[in-house]
């Protein structure tokens, strides 16, 4: 039998609503406006696979990859995570389960990044939302065993986020979302706000990674 692809999406839409304010509708004599962000996309993805998402701007690759995680609620369509609907899944009790499975490494380093937390507790907080490791000394090393796993020092534990570079950032952001030890990492654009050799070393931690 053809084993069960761990990610089934079948015609997924998302619109936001971008109208004006009502009163402006009602003097105006405006109807609603709405935004067609993503409409009618399917795809699966199979375990330990990678698909990449490819178009320009603007064409809802972004909005995608939220609603696989749960940011958004789709308009239509459906997410099945393990043979799960994963939108159901994260309203209910297990919810949080889910997203310990699955987790994001989002665009843009600068933006991500809580800037009054220090990288432990940046990268532990997964660990201490999810009940992993209530410890605070274990915590601390698992900490840095995520740090070291993408290239880090255990030394930056205590360090705020402006004291590193763009591409060591991304480099946290990815420690953080392996921090739970998902099956599913979504990733957006991760490497776009970074220079081209500092691109190619954040793939290639990914790639060895997975």
């Amino acid at each position: 039998m053809t084993p069960q692809p761990l990610v089934q999406v079948r015609g997924l839409s998302k619109r936001f609503d971008v109208s004006p304010p009502w009163l402006n509708r009602v003097m105006e004599r405006k109807p609603r406006q709405m935004l067609h962000a993503v409409d009618g996309v399917s795809f699966e993805i199979e375990r330990g696979k990678t698909l990449a998402l490819v178009g320009e701007s603007g064409c809802g690759k972004s909005t995608v990859a939220r609603l696989l995680v749960g940011l958004y609620p789709p308009s239509r369509g459906s997410v099945h995570f393990d043979g799960m609907d994963a939108h159901a899944t994260y309203a209910g009790p297990e919810g949080l389960k889910l997203r310990q499975r699955i987790q994001m490494i989002f665009q843009d380093p600068y933006a991500s990044l809580n800037p009054r937390w220090t990288v432990e507790a940046i990268v532990g907080e997964p660990l201490l939302e999810h009940g992993l490791i209530p410890d605070r000394a274990a915590r601390r090393e698992r900490v840095s065993e995520l740090l070291r796993s993408v290239g880090l020092s255990a030394q930056d534990l205590g360090k705020y986020p402006h004291q590193f570079s763009g591409g060591q950032r991304q480099r946290i952001s990815i420690a953080r979302a392996l921090a739970t030890a998902p099956e599913f990492l979504v990733c957006d654009e991760p490497t776009s706000a970074l220079d081209v050799s500092v691109q190619a070393q954040v793939l290639n931690i990914m790639k060895e990674l997975q």
